[in-house]
Order: structure tokens, then sequence, then C-alpha cells
């Protein structure tokens, strides 16, 4: 009998064998802007740069966030607006904005934002800066959210100097 059941548990671990041995069917890599993969593609069309941000602070009082990426110079984003006909539908829009402000300081600690530096060529008209544009470029923190692409925060003027060396490099008009 014990024959029998080393046979048994043998012949189980021949069949086992080589089906775990086989590869495994790949599919194509995975992009590394995630979910915002369309998204960094089309805002760099015209030229720019992206940088993963890794210091981001967010002021909830002003609805705003600030990207740093040289100790002593930082980039504050547009502070965001709360629209609605009562209080009750601007405080919803407040959740809402605070929940995905803090869901992209929690993507960008692994590493699924995106600091997007692109020229401002590529907005429509009516959202080009008027006050005197000092920058060529505007500035987009887009973040993985869930596995949808969320634009967290615009940055009207992005100076290429408030950026790393190497960043700078792309930021030719």
């Amino acid at each position: 009998m014990w024959h029998f059941l080393m046979l048994a548990i043998a012949y189980a671990c021949v069949l086992a064998s080589p089906a775990e041995a086989a590869p495994k069917k790949k599919g194509p890599p995975p992009d590394p802007f995630k979910a915002c993969d369309l998204q960094v593609r089309a805002d760099l069309r015209e030229g720019g740069t992206w940088l993963i941000p890794r210091d981001i602070h967010l002021d909830e009082g002003r609805l705003m966030l600030s990207v740093t990426f040289s100790p002593e110079k930082s980039i504050r984003s547009v502070p965001k607006v709360l629209y609605g006909n009562s209080d009750e539908e601007k405080r919803r829009q407040l959740r809402s904005y605070l929940e995905q402000m803090k869901a992209a300081i929690d993507a960008a600690t692994k590493e699924s934002a995106w600091f997007v530096i692109a020229s401002k060529k590529t907005l429509p008209p009516d959202l080009r800066s008027s006050e005197g544009d000092a920058s060529p470029w505007y500035g987009i923190l887009l973040a993985d959210v869930g596995g949808k692409c969320r634009s967290v925060a615009m940055f009207r003027n992005v100076q290429p100097d408030q950026l790393p060396p190497d960043a700078q490099r792309g930021l030719t008009e």
C-alpha cells in the first residue's frame, strides 16, 4: 500500500512540474506614466520635460500645493476656487479638492505622480496667462489615483531656474 501511495505522489509531482515550469505569458511592459500615459505625452507635444515630485506640501487654507525641487525655490500652484450655488455644494467641492490633493501627495510617495513642465503653446488661448507671461512654461501636477489620471494642480509660470539642472536642459524655446 505504501508503495502505491509513494508512486501516486511521485506521479502527481511529475504532472504538476511542467505546468509550473512553463513560461508565463507577459503583456507589454508597464508604462512609466501608468494611467497618465496619454496626458503626459499630450502635454509634452510642443516641448517641455517632466519630473517625479518628491517634496509636495498642501496649503489647506489657500487650496494650493507647493512643489520643491531645490531647497530654496518652491513652485506654488494656482489656488483652487470653490464654485457652487449653496454652501453645501461648496463644501462638497472643498472635500473633493482636499481629497485629490492628499491623494496626489500619497501618489508622489509611490512615484505615481508627475510634474509636467509644458509649453504654453499647448494651452487653449483662453487659458494662457495674460499677466506678463514671465515664462513660456506652465506646470501641471498629474497623479495616478486609483488607476485614473487626475490633473491635481496647475502652476502658471514655471521658471527653468526653479528646477534641477538636468530638467532645465529640456526647456529650450
